[in-house]
């Protein structure tokens, strides 16, 4: 099995590494992840300005083909597999591990989802791994164990490829495993204003996540703050069928 991986952490992250090892057990493992922090790029691409990129042959994993991109997550698939793997096509895409959770409306700005999201357009399965636990030096041992009782299951199931799936491990060691719909909620934006030493005014955006459905909900954010892992499959098929029945009530 060909396994490409990338993540929106950049591509010395504690958990793009970690990921990649357990992936290793499985076939041949090739990294190409941003050479610096994405997060929150969601499916940006750069159209505007040259990618740059590199192969690093000093990675600490030495069986792993490992390249940086100086651009998004989305850059990455689309420069890894139509460029870095020159026609070696992979079986599967992953990404992560994300230092952080990805559930609810993150999936709409996440970079670690947007990843497979691309992966999903060009038919080839994706699963986009995140941690609950934010700090880069967070203890990735749970999240080992977790990926590595899962990933032989995953990567051996078969599911439409218009589909790609969305794991996500509390902090600390797992209860167990619940598959179960997104979230629906917001963020309530906190911006943060600073002046820097030259006067000038800038912002820091911050905020607070309000989970918009009844407490106890099947949902992956309420599980997740359970202390379970989830499974939440995200399709391609952003269509509102039922507005499309109204909406042809409408005539000009």
């Amino acid at each position: 099995m060909r396994i490409m991986i990338t993540n929106d952490d950049g591509y010395l992250s504690n958990g793009i590494r970690v990921l990649a090892e357990e992936a290793s057990n499985f076939g041949e493992v090739i990294i190409v992840a941003p050479a610096t922090g994405q997060s929150g790029k969601s499916h940006a691409i750069t159209v505007c300005e040259p990618l740059k990129y590199s192969r690093h042959h000093d990675y600490v994993l030495p069986n792993v083909e490992v390249w940086s991109v100086h651009g998004t997550p989305v850059d990455c698939i689309k420069l890894g597999i139509h460029d870095m793997l020159e026609g070696r096509r992979p079986d599967v895409i992953l990404s992560g591990i994300n230092h952080g959770g990805n559930y609810s409306s993150s999936v709409h700005y996440s970079g670690t989802l947007a990843a497979v999201r691309e992966a999903a357009l060009l038919g080839i399965p994706g699963i986009g791994f995140s941690y609950y636990d934010y700090n880069p030096d967070a203890d990735m041992a749970p999240a080992r164990d977790v990926v590595s009782r899962l990933l032989p299951r995953l990567l051996t199931f078969k599911w439409p490829t218009s589909t790609y799936l969305n794991v996500n491990m509390p902090a600390g060691r797992s209860k167990g495993l619940r598959v179960c719909p997104v979230s629906l909620g917001h963020w309530l934006e906190k911006p943060n204003r600073y002046t820097d030493p030259f006067g000038q005014t800038y912002t820091w955006l911050d905020g607070e996540y309000i989970d918009d459905l009844p407490t106890g909900a099947d949902t992956d954010y309420y599980w997740l703050k359970q202390g379970y892992t989830t499974i939440s499959p995200c399709k391609l098929d952003v269509t509102d069928y039922e507005v499309i029945s109204l909406l042809r009530n409408v005539d000009i």
